[in-house]
């Protein structure tokens, strides 16, 4: 589902890299780690592009380096410089030791040691995901790789930093204030260090489940959950264009033998000229105007999914993820939506229902009735297999008989 997405947002985009052909799929805890660090660079690329350009740039936003202390002592102590220690001979009879103070400059450059090798090991993790030929693996490479070829390079002229040590928030707060490219640094450096304070759990809630994304999730997984019933019922599912709110007519064709085939969209907004029926709610407001005076720019009105066979049966999904409250309310408002969608479609089929799909959590049972001379539904995703059967007219029971 996520190959054939075309609607705006990166996550889609990236999530399509590892889409397959196969439904097979064993996840070590490296490929996830390597699957969110793709994920991650990907999202941090606006920031990314704000660096300097070249190795040269940076090498003038460098503060000067300064107030390194070098010393031996008998015993080892914190910051033993091994390499330089092993020079004397070994086992080692004295050992050489490093001291610095830090200045404001020298936290400039602690801290950009600190994110600059974050980066690193994302890149480095995210590398064994795809290879770069990969369907769009461009978009990181293009917009990712040769940022941080250009930027990592400075790792090897910084010895500050270089111990490992998390800066703080005030650290990152006082590398802010020095101005570009430090701000762009602070902001890099705020993401990995959240990251690391909240572990695995965080990176997941940052990367997947992103503000406004929830609900479009949930409804491409009805779509897919769709498709599915269709082929365990015999159905042959042909993509037919891009999923994505611009489209202009079905993105499904299904087709069970002996029959004419059913049509399968995604924000139907075109629905309505396709089998010629008039869009009321367009007609309508289009007598509205902007309190300034100004036109209104009425949009038709989408379905999120509709199911169809031409002058046959017509079967409308409006699709309700309450993600961030889990008001079972906001499911039930779908029933407007719905019944709208059904009565303006009632016109050019034989049979029309309007379906709400709720998450399985909120949803107990599958509930339908007739409102008005109108089929209308609530149902949760473990529901749509037995309604598309009895849609599409199959005995589900019978196909389970003949596969046993």
């Amino acid at each position: 589902m996520l190959a054939e997405w075309s609607g705006v947002g990166t996550l889609y985009r990236s999530l399509s890299l590892m889409s397959s052909q196969s439904s097979d799929r064993e996840w070590s805890p490296l490929d996830v780690k390597r699957r969110a660090m793709r994920v991650l660079l990907i999202e941090c690329s606006p920031l990314l592009m704000r660096l300097p350009q070249s190795t040269r740039s940076w090498q003038d936003q460098l503060p000067a380096i300064s107030l390194r202390h070098r010393y031996w002592a008998q015993s080892p102590q914190t910051r033993v410089d091994w390499s330089k220690t092993r020079t004397k001979g070994w086992p080692p009879t004295s050992f050489a030791i490093r001291r610095r103070h830090r200045s404001t400059d020298q936290l400039t450059l602690a801290v950009l040691a600190w994110t600059l090798e974050r980066l690193e090991m994302a890149f480095d993790a995210s590398q064994g995901l795809v290879e770069p030929s990969a369907p769009g693996a461009r978009q990181l490479y293009d917009d990712v790789a040769d940022i941080l070829t250009r930027t990592l390079p400075i790792l090897g002229l910084l010895d500050e930093g270089r111990d490992g040590d998390r800066p703080s928030r005030d650290d990152i707060h006082a590398v802010r204030a020095a101005g570009w490219p430090w701000n762009v640094i602070a902001d890099i450096a705020e993401v990995f260090l959240a990251l690391e304070r909240g572990g695995a759990e965080a990176l997941a809630r940052r990367l997947i489940k992103p503000g406004g994304l929830p609900e479009a999730v949930f409804q491409l997984s009805v779509l897919g959950t769709i498709l599915n019933a269709c082929e365990a019922l015999g159905g042959a599912v042909t993509s037919l264009r891009p999923i994505g709110y611009m489209t202009d007519g079905p993105v499904y064709r299904i087709s069970f033998a002996d029959e004419r085939p059913w049509e399968l969209w995604c924000e139907a907004a075109r629905s309505w000229e396709h089998y010629g029926v008039p869009d009321g709610y367009r007609m309508m407001a289009s007598s509205l105007q902007q309190h300034d005076g100004g036109a209104f720019l009425t949009r038709n009105i989408r379905p999120d999914v509709l199911l169809a066979r031409m002058g046959d049966g017509c079967c409308v999904f409006e699709c309700k993820y309450p993600g961030d409250t889990l008001d079972p309310g906001y499911v039930a408002h779908g029933l407007y939506q719905s019944n709208y969608y059904a009565q303006q479609l009632s016109p050019a089929f034989e049979s029309v229902r309007g379906l709400v799909v709720g998450p399985d959590e909120l949803v107990q049972s599958y509930s339908s009735g007739v409102v008005g001379g109108q089929s209308l539904g609530i149902l949760g995703p473990r529901h749509i297999a037995d309604v598309i059967a009895n849609i599409v007219g199959k005995d589900i029971v019978k196909l389970a008989a003949r596969v046993l």
